[in-house]
């Protein structure tokens, strides 16, 4: 077992969580950083707003082609050895990205969708392994929501001192930091959980292989529409909001930086909230993860609408409310997820949820750098995503009156 490996080590439930979420941290300063480095690798390279939806959609494509092979290896070889495996992995992909820096288009791609490929099995360690050792557990919500809640933390990091230290240092120099960063803290995380007994298992015939995987997604398939509907959200405020703020409303990157982190704090204090709401269990998790998405939907019109000249502290507000709608629902999805699928099953399942949000990611991003190009505006663009939240939050409540029926 799992709790009598760890008190072998000495590190109990409360410990890993704690490695387990600064590790997620970690990861989310390599992986959200990228995206809030967006205007960075934009003067480097000379993109332009199409081109930069697609460099980082790249990232998010990278990431949906990894979730399934990051899945299948943690179900057959076990945590541990993938946390070893990934994080060197990223060590020398992002060691590389540093050491190169091309300034081609194409070759910008080529190495971002390697980054995105090695980012999932980082990320899907950690939640495999605290979903594990916290399942049934009364603190179950909070654990996964304090767990999930350190990737705003780590975007609020990113976004409070990258723009920072690119302009000190270099973009090269960040993208050293976040490579010994994201693979130091994933190594560690490796370290913790201790050698396993856990064997190989042999391959499973085609016929098999395709009848398990059908059975992981039957009772998945409404977390999986709602993850391909909901992650756009997060990164198209990572990657857009920053330039919005820039270029409508004329804001200095030195400021944009800390708005967008309020915006995780509130991505970060939301999560840790639905957690102890889903604990309570007063409603259920499709129930919280519509109020929540509604937050997202109201932040998102008011954004859209408000006429220039209003006062800098209402922009800050909105923010904060973006932040808690638009990423505050992410770990309410993972115990969703957690609940519907079995434990010999759980890291295929995070990770074709995790890919079906990449989707998302990828199909989104360049539709919205598209759409800001040919109105020339960015409202039009963020009332299509309000649009696309109302969508996830109809398709909860029918979630929810369908499992009424068969309860």
């Amino acid at each position: 077992m799992l709790l009598r490996r760890m008190k072998s080590k000495s590190i109990g439930p409360a410990g890993l969580l704690t490695i387990a979420s600064l590790d997620q941290l970690a990861i989310t300063m390599s992986q959200q950083g990228l995206s809030i480095l967006s205007v960075a690798f934009k003067e480097y390279a000379r993109l332009g707003v199409t081109q930069m939806g697609i460099l980082f959609s790249t990232v998010a494509l990278g990431a949906v082609i990894g979730m399934i092979p990051a899945g299948i290896a943690l179900d057959r070889f076990g945590s541990r050895r993938v946390a070893w495996m990934a994080g060197s992995a990223i060590l020398v992909v992002m060691g590389l990205l540093a050491m190169l820096l091309p300034r081609n288009f194409w070759a910008l791609e080529a190495l971002l969708s390697l980054v995105g490929f090695f980012l999932p099995a980082l990320s899907l360690t950690g939640t495999t392994a605290i979903t594990h050792v916290f399942d049934g557990s009364s603190r179950e919500g909070v654990a996964i929501g304090i767990r999930q809640a350190a990737t705003p933390l780590g975007g609020i990091l990113a976004a409070s001192l990258f723009p920072f230290l690119v302009k000190t240092w270099s973009l090269a120099t960040v993208l050293w930091v976040i490579a010994v960063n994201a693979g130091g803290w994933t190594l560690a995380f490796a370290w913790a959980l201790a050698p396993t007994n856990h064997s190989p298992r042999a391959a499973m015939p085609a016929t098999q292989g395709l009848k398990s995987l059908v059975e992981v997604l039957r009772p998945l398939k409404y977390p999986l529409l709602i993850s391909l509907l909901l992650s756009p959200g997060q990164y198209a405020l990572l990657t857009y909001a920053l330039l919005d703020l820039h270029d409508r409303w004329h804001v200095h990157m030195g400021i944009a930086g800390p708005i967008i982190a309020l915006a995780l704090l509130g991505g970060f204090l939301a999560r840790i909230y639905m957690g102890k709401m889903m604990d309570k269990g007063a409603h259920s998790i499709p129930w919280l993860i519509a109020l929540t998405s509604s937050v997202g939907v109201l932040s998102l019109v008011l954004w859209a609408i408000i006429p220039h000249g209003i006062p800098l502290v209402v922009i800050i507000l909105i923010f904060f409310a973006l932040g808690a709608g638009l990423d505050g629902w992410n770990a309410l999805l993972t115990a969703w997820v957690a609940q519907k699928s079995s434990a010999s099953q759980r890291g295929i399942a995070l990770g074709l949820t995790g890919m079906a949000g990449f989707i998302g990611i990828v199909l989104f991003l360049p539709i919205f750098g598209l759409i800001i190009r040919w109105s020339d505006s960015y409202r039009p663009a963020w009332g299509l995503l309000a649009l696309i939240y109302l969508v996830g939050i109809g398709l909860l409540a029918y979630a929810k009156r369908v499992s009424h029926k068969t309860i």
